[in-house]
């Protein structure tokens, strides 16, 4: 509508009083009407997320069209993926400047993308939610020191060493009495028994390598960084941890160097290997894999994890993959996706989501481990005690996001970086396969992030 075209002819008697005042009157309630109701294409929401598997699309499916129903104006595309193929398509949506709305990431990415400012703060999905209603070891990595909220957990799990009680006979290993790593040393080669299985399995793959590095540099009181972001790889506690992967070679099954996590979940499954670190997710594993009376806590049991001679405590992993959303992705775009994300959080939708992997996925509602309806999922009842171990990791505060050994290392500008490049898997396989020299290996790896991480950052 031509407002100053429409009030010239009224002044010139072209339209009379009531024409002017009806055609104004019809204008305004069109300008009112909002952009859907006037034929425009729907906000159209993406959401990519890490849980690709089959129960948990179909309960995001039913979140999905919950909401669908009562956002008329909004669609919600919401895609599930492997973090491996995660990574590779949020690195090209980057550099594409083309991102998602919203997506599912790891905690020391947040670090990375806040700093370079491509995601925003989320503080009033975490408001809508409920501050005082979540763990506040979920929490605790995501708010960083300007008071704000750069991400929101859609679930938490911590990572357990699980072993096969049905290998213990005969061995005089008892595994809960173990508390250092002189205990696994001296024990896991009683559990030994090639080729019918061997002691551990562990992933040889880069990204799963980080993970080991870090958890048990901790164990042993160090971590990969020091106070100022630099690498302490060539510390006594680093240093010690390689020596100790090295002792360990000898209970590793052959070509461990190139199996993946899912082979060592399913190795355990399987009767192949004596234990392995693991998660709550596995528990499908050992139902696709094992023998019917062998599906159960009592054959899969959960061993603990051991300090080495520098630390004071074990750490694990901890499972805390944010929601984040995306500065680039359009206005209309990430505020119908606030809008999607609260919906998505509330109990009775959340719950679907939680229960699609119950003994992995575990709720970052506090309340819901004193609700008897949430813990006597029948998997939950069946795996409680993989349920109670994680949350007693979660309790202890020694469950830590990858590469985080100290709660500072989180700050660390180019942790991202470090955790994307294989210099910490180069390392650990130069000691353990090619019999390098610890000291030589961890010498080559910090002069590798110095030069080509943290230079390049500069």
């Amino acid at each position: 509508m031509d407002v100053q075209r429409l009030v010239k002819e009224r002044k010139q008697g072209v339209v009379g009083r009531r024409q002017f005042l009806a055609t104004l009157a019809a204008g305004a309630a069109v300008a009112a009407t909002p952009k859907a109701a006037q034929g425009q294409k729907k906000i159209t929401v993406t959401t990519w997320d890490t849980e690709p598997n089959t129960a948990t699309r179909a309960a995001m499916k039913q979140i999905v069209d919950d909401f669908h129903k009562l956002h008329k104006d909004i669609e919600v595309r919401a895609e599930g993926m492997g973090w491996g193929d995660m990574d590779r398509k949020l690195q090209a949506a980057m550099a594409a400047k083309s991102p998602p709305t919203a997506s599912h990431t790891q905690s020391y990415v947040v670090t990375s993308f806040r700093a370079k400012g491509l995601i925003e703060p989320v503080d009033d999905i975490v408001k809508s939610i409920g501050e005082d209603k979540i763990f506040p070891s979920v929490l605790k990595w995501l708010k960083y020191p300007d008071g704000k909220y750069w991400g929101i957990t859609h679930a938490w799990g911590a990572e357990i060493y699980g072993g096969r009680g049905d290998y213990l006979a005969g061995t005089g290993v008892n595994p809960q009495s173990w508390k250092t790593w002189d205990d696994w040393l001296r024990d896991l080669p009683k559990l030994n028994k090639p080729p019918q299985h061997y002691a551990l399995a562990l992933a040889g793959i880069p990204f799963f390598v980080n993970e080991d590095v870090y958890m048990w540099a901790g164990a042993n009181g160090g971590s990969v960084f020091d106070a100022k972001g630099q690498p302490a790889l060539e510390t006594p506690q680093v240093l010690g941890m390689l020596e100790f992967w090295k002792k360990l070679k000898g209970v590793l099954p052959p070509g461990w160097a190139s199996h993946d996590y899912l082979e060592t979940l399913s190795a355990w499954a399987t009767g192949k290997t004596a234990s392995v670190l693991m998660w709550g997710r596995t528990a499908g594993y050992i139902d696709q894999y094992a023998p019917p009376d062998k599906r159960n806590p009592d054959v899969f049991q959960v061993w603990p994890k051991t300090t080495g001679p520098m630390g004071k405590a074990p750490l694990t992993q901890f499972d805390n993959e944010p929601w984040v959303i995306y500065a680039d992705a359009p206005a209309d775009e990430k505020a119908a996706c606030r809008e999607f994300l609260k919906f998505f959080f509330k109990p009775e939708n959340y719950r679907k989501h939680c229960d699609s992997v119950p003994v992995h996925i575990l709720s970052i509602y506090k309340s819901d481990f004193q609700d008897s309806s949430y813990l006597n999922h029948p998997e939950r009842k069946r795996w409680k005690p993989w349920l109670d171990a994680q949350l007693k990791w979660v309790e202890m505060q020694r469950a830590h996001p990858l590469l985080v050994a100290n709660p500072s290392d989180l700050m660390v500008p180019w942790i991202g970086d470090v955790a994307a490049s294989p210099i910490l898997a180069d390392m650990v396989m130069a000691v353990v396969e090619r019999g390098k020299d610890p000291k030589a290996a961890a010498k080559e790896a910090s002069e590798k992030i110095v030069r080509d991480i943290i230079g390049k950052a500069k």
